[in-house]
């Protein structure tokens, strides 16, 4: 008859958790990997805004800023706003 072989709880144990805390580990750090691709996408996105808002008041400044007195410019205005 071959000899049995011994079944070691504490080595099968360390094995065990030594393998899920190695995927634990794999888990955080993919984790950490998409919140930091979620930041820089909103950061991103956040910068793009904040340009657009510039744009748009630089457009609404320059607006104001037009001389009221050429008559051209007030018949468009008048045009515009009838439409």
């Amino acid at each position: 008859m071959p000899k049995k072989e011994e079944f070691d709880v504490d080595k099968e144990l360390e094995k065990i958790s030594r393998k899920s805390n190695i995927d634990i580990r794999k888990s955080e750090y993919s984790f950490e990997n998409q919140i930091r691709k979620l930041d820089k996408e909103i950061d991103k996105i956040m910068d793009s805004k904040i340009k657009e808002f510039d744009d748009n008041k630089k457009l609404t400044s320059d607006y104001l800023s037009i001389d009221y007195s050429e008559s051209t410019i007030n018949r468009y205005r008048e045009k515009l706003k009838k439409i």
